[in-house]
């Protein structure tokens, strides 16, 4: 009898791992007529969240014993926002009972180099000693 786990998706940017608001996220798999399975559709929010997702997993009993049946189901999942690069991930693994969080860390696009882009310099406040 299958079971569920959640999906928790958290898009962010830098080493500093600084939220991305406004990616769309994506959560799908391949469905038996060769095209995709969409279950889920979010945007993230201040945080770099999304809200968790309930996914079919196979039941735990899978997980107890070496017969060969995986004890996790596999999805696909797609973050894209304008201001950076697609981010994709597949065979993401989601386990009966367990909410899972996959952190997407998101790479930011070239700024576009015109005349409308200037480089001005930075003026740092004099700090009291």
């Amino acid at each position: 009898m299958p079971q569920t786990g959640s999906l928790v998706v958290r898009a962010y940017t830098s080493q500093a791992q600084l939220p991305v608001s406004g990616a769309t996220v994506i959560i799908s798999s391949p469905a038996e007529d060769g095209r995709r399975k969409v279950y889920s559709i979010q945007t993230t929010d201040e945080s770099g969240g999304t809200k968790p997702v309930q996914l079919e997993a196979p039941d735990l009993s899978h997980s107890e014993s070496p017969d060969g049946t995986a004890p996790f189901s596999d999805y696909s999942l797609v973050v894209e926002h304008p201001e950076y690069y697609l981010a994709t991930f597949e065979q993401l693994q989601v386990f009966p009972g367990i909410e899972t969080v996959q952190n997407v860390p998101l790479v930011p696009l070239p700024q576009p180099a015109g005349d409308d882009v200037t480089a001005e310099p930075v003026v740092v406040t004099p700090q009291p000693l």
